[in-house]
């Protein structure tokens, strides 16, 4: 989303262009390899009543992968959740949260559109509590990603962070990336504190899972890499499908990073998230 060439003085407009990458971010990804695998995926979002917003919501419905559903609510302001601004370069768009003034709220009564589901994913990132703690109060097992980048970049930041959101979690997801020393500690204190299963990755330096038996590391596949955008998030999905129908933490592993080799070696236009993972290795 660009600002439009409108003068000062007129009021704020905007000029959208097409984005060439899945619009909804971790959840779309998610719902993309949850679907590819077979199982019934739920994409639940927030989007204001702008154009950004509608925007947003036609392409999420036409861009949703099979065997998904999808629940978009009006947060009744603005599309505040979802910021899109041209990045340094001018002509790519970053998408970024920003759920500074509570939006994400609306999500916490609509809960119960979850009901019967397995697992919840939800990134944990700041502002998301009251969402984590009615979803908690459901009793469904939360997917926790906590790769939020500014906790990467702080560790004392990150444990401090997790310490008070492990309730319900069953799997935790950290991004280890730059930082691997400092935060595998982090991810066996989750366990430690009752979270069955723990998943660190590392980009191209692999992966590593661990739960209160063992801790099992994992170099990457040899891939060439294309599109390394949503890599984590597939590789979690088929990490949780194969590890739910009864898969070691290793093999489960192994067969997430299947998955996140297959995607990121396509173009965001090709299949990548969203590719069945046939086999481990």
């Amino acid at each position: 989303m660009a600002p439009s060439d409108e003068s000062d003085t007129a009021p704020p407009g905007f000029r959208l262009r097409d984005v060439h990458m899945e619009v909804g971010g971790s959840p779309h990804y998610v719902a993309a390899q949850a679907a590819a695998e077979g199982d019934t995926a739920l994409l639940v979002g927030t989007v204001g009543p702008d154009p950004a917003g509608h925007w947003v919501r036609g392409a999420l419905a036409r861009w949703k992968p099979p065997a998904t559903s999808l629940h978009v609510f009006d947060t009744g302001t603005c599309s505040a959740r979802l910021v899109m601004e041209p990045s340094i370069g001018g002509d790519d768009v970053d998408i970024t949260a920003d759920p500074a003034d509570g939006s994400i709220d609306v999500l916490a009564g609509r809960t119960a559109v979850s009901d019967g589901a397995d697992y919840v994913h939800l990134s944990c990132f700041p502002g998301t509590d009251r969402l984590r703690e009615a979803l908690v109060n459901t009793g469904i097992p939360l997917i926790a990603d906590f790769g939020f980048l500014p906790w990467r970049r702080d560790i004392e930041a990150l444990a401090q962070a997790v310490r008070p959101r492990l309730a319900g979690v069953s799997v935790a997801v950290f991004n280890g990336l730059g930082a691997e020393e400092e935060t595998v500690p982090v991810a066996r204190d989750a366990v430690a504190a009752g979270v069955r299963v723990a998943v660190v990755t590392f980009g191209r330096g692999g992966a590593m899972v661990c739960d209160e038996h063992t801790t099992r590391r994992r170099p990457a596949p040899d891939v060439r890499v294309v599109n390394p955008v949503g890599a984590g998030d597939t590789l979690t999905t088929a990490f949780v499908h194969a590890w739910h129908h009864g898969a070691s933490p290793g093999q489960a592993l192994e067969y997430g990073q299947a998955a996140a080799a297959r995607h990121v070696s396509r173009r965001p236009a090709e299949a990548g998230a969203g590719t069945r993972t046939r086999s481990v290795g």
